[in-house]
């Protein structure tokens, strides 16, 4: 009797159809990953969600401030959300780990604020920035408040919609802009006003008002848009217009809202000549039944 056995012939297209095989699936495989890494990130915004909403049930309706600060430079340590939520036990953290409902698993890991600005790097925005913080120049630096209970430097790869001037005493304060504030913020230039804390009431469409969005630090609202100097979202997943960003909702639930979506706030001076353009994008973008960043946009585009 003869023993039948594999030709070389034979071997070769066997290894050539599982290379093929292999060929096809680790894509599918990536994709299925990233996919289950999306899911994880729209899990956690919507559990911070969850958590800002019973701070909010807790405290007389007001909502969870970006920071507390108690003046216009930054210049005392800021807490920040995150570490809010982890203090008062409403979302809990563990100290500057990626394992963390604050953080993105999609998160390049890279620190977005290093420098105060994101720039024109892309990857910056898609980073992630430690709270408490303290602002020294144009640098963040991470520090612990031990007497007001943080006690953890908190990693988080996500923005907040905030009304956030740190840095520069503006002309004016309008009240209940955004989602929340830099609490504390102030006096303003032309009046003696401060930020202060933004209350439920104040969302007319609070299913469409963006809360958080992967991203980093807060404000900005201008700049959004993929490839904008100094933009502060992080379009980590798949979409159109260049990716998307995973969103947490006034109301909160969360979804995903694409670049092209994702809307911007008005410009510097909106009422020039020059901005005329942007100040009709902004508003359209803005409209009704779209994602929002305004807390009331009716009001907010009133007079353009």
């Amino acid at each position: 009797m003869h023993r039948r056995a594999f030709t070389l012939i034979e071997l070769l297209i066997t290894i050539a159809i599982m290379a093929l095989l292999i060929g096809i699936l680790l894509p599918a495989l990536a994709a299925a990953r990233k996919t289950a890494r999306s899911a994880v990130c729209l899990s956690s915004q919507r559990q911070t969600a969850i958590g800002m909403h019973s701070y909010a049930g807790d405290h007389k309706e007001i909502v969870i401030p970006s920071y507390n600060m108690s003046d216009t430079s930054g210049s005392n340590p800021c807490d920040g959300w995150a570490p809010i939520l982890d203090r008062d036990a409403y979302v809990p953290a563990s100290v500057q780990t990626k394992a963390s409902v604050f953080y993105c698993p999609e998160t390049i890991d890279v620190e977005g604020l290093a420098t105060g600005q994101t720039g024109t790097d892309p990857l910056l925005p898609k980073g992630w920035m430690d709270w408490p913080n303290l602002r020294t120049g144009v640098k963040n630096s991470p520090v612990l408040i031990p007497d007001k209970g943080f006690t953890k430097i908190i990693r988080v790869s996500y923005w907040i919609n905030a009304d956030n001037p740190i840095g520069s005493q503006v002309d004016s304060i309008v009240p209940d802009s955004f989602f929340t504030g830099s609490v504390g913020y102030g006096p303003a230039k032309n009046e003696p006003k401060f930020i202060r804390h933004t209350r439920l009431a104040a969302f007319k469409r609070p299913a469409s008002l963006i809360a958080t969005a992967d991203g980093v630090y807060a404000g900005r609202q201008r700049d959004n848009k993929v490839g904008t100097t100094n933009s502060r979202i992080g379009y980590r997943h798949p979409g159109a217009g260049g990716g998307a960003a995973n969103v947490a909702f006034a109301d909160g639930h969360a979804s995903i809202v694409t670049a092209r979506d994702f809307p911007r706030g008005l410009p510097q001076n909106p009422s020039s000549a020059a901005s005329a353009e942007a100040t009709a994008a902004s508003k359209a973008e803005n409209s009704f039944a779209k994602p929002t960043v305004y807390a009331d946009p009716d009001k907010t585009f009133a007079p353009f």
